[in-house]
């Protein structure tokens, strides 16, 4: 397995242990910020990334089990692997096929997701609006899948899924409707999401497009009414969509919200202390540049 070498010392002396499990985790800033959390509260913990191929990922969730581990976050593409390796995964998680918390009690791995709330967190005042909206959500993965789900029992009215395989926007349409039988939603095609954007009060972008530079948005928003907020779950740097959304004045906001506040949620899953929510956005804030 390969971990960043910045941490191993760090390792080394710590009294608990926290990883991330993903694959890539350059860009990843929850390291920086989980640590920042830690030393705030005086808690001689670490967060480290494990960067692993699809091959390693039992032997990543082992790690788990060691003495001094206490937990981990599960990003991109890993969310559904982890789950047949847990102990035990909460209701929501495991309808939704996706986790991207694991916590430990006493010997026992269970997953959850804190995914879908901290998205609808950092909406901030835009999370009032939800009721009896309807919007696009682009992408059908396991983030996409906990946001749609949070969206849904936010009280939307409608909702467009659109994806580059159908078949995976069918999936969590029929997901959905099986929960929530009086929600309109549909599978569209990319070309399709393009043209009921006229109809949105919101478009969700939660493809891994533009985690590399360069890389394009998944569609274009020239048919979004001037109200809509388009919201791109990427945080590391403006995407193509972000700044597609920026030069038509359309009200904006990127991943770091999300970022932030499902990152609390997680920390209190680990340590059952309230997260240092203030020290963790200031670090996030003070990050890096992404190139």
């Amino acid at each position: 397995m390969k971990s960043s070498p910045v941490f191993e010392p760090g390792i080394r002396g710590a009294d608990h242990l926290v990883f991330i499990l993903g694959h890539p985790l350059g860009h990843s800033l929850s390291p920086l910020m989980h640590n920042a959390a830690f030393r705030a509260l005086r808690l001689p913990w670490v967060y480290a990334p494990l960067d692993i191929p699809r091959d390693q990922v039992k032997n990543a969730v082992e790690v788990l089990r060691s003495a001094n581990a206490v937990g981990a976050n599960v990003t991109v593409p890993y969310k559904h692997d982890v789950i047949p390796l847990l102990d035990h995964v909460e209701k929501e998680a495991a309808w939704l096929g996706s986790v991207n918390t694991i916590y430990r009690r006493a010997d026992k791995l269970i997953g959850t997701s804190t995914d879908g709330e901290g998205f609808l967190r950092s909406l901030g005042t835009w999370r009032k609006k939800l009721r009896g909206s309807q919007g696009l959500l682009v992408g059908a993965g396991g983030a996409a899948k906990a946001v749609a789900a949070a969206l849904v029992g936010s009280g939307i009215k409608s909702l467009f899924i659109a994806n580059r395989s159908s078949e995976r926007a069918q999936h969590l349409v029929r997901l959905l409707l099986r929960r929530y039988s009086n929600l309109k939603a549909e599978a569209v095609s990319i070309k399709e999401g393009e043209r009921f954007l006229s109809q949105c009060d919101w478009v969700v972008q939660s493809t891994s497009l533009g985690l590399k530079a360069g890389e394009p948005s998944p569609l274009s928003l020239r048919n979004a009414r001037p109200a809509t907020l388009a919201v791109e779950l990427i945080y590391h740097r403006p995407t193509a969509f972000l700044t597609q959304a920026r030069r038509i004045h359309l009200p904006n906001l990127d991943g770091l919200g999300m970022l932030l506040h499902q990152g609390a949620l997680s920390f209190e899953y680990w340590t059952g202390r309230k997260a240092p929510l203030q020290v963790m956005h200031q670090t996030l804030l003070r990050r890096p540049s992404a190139t």
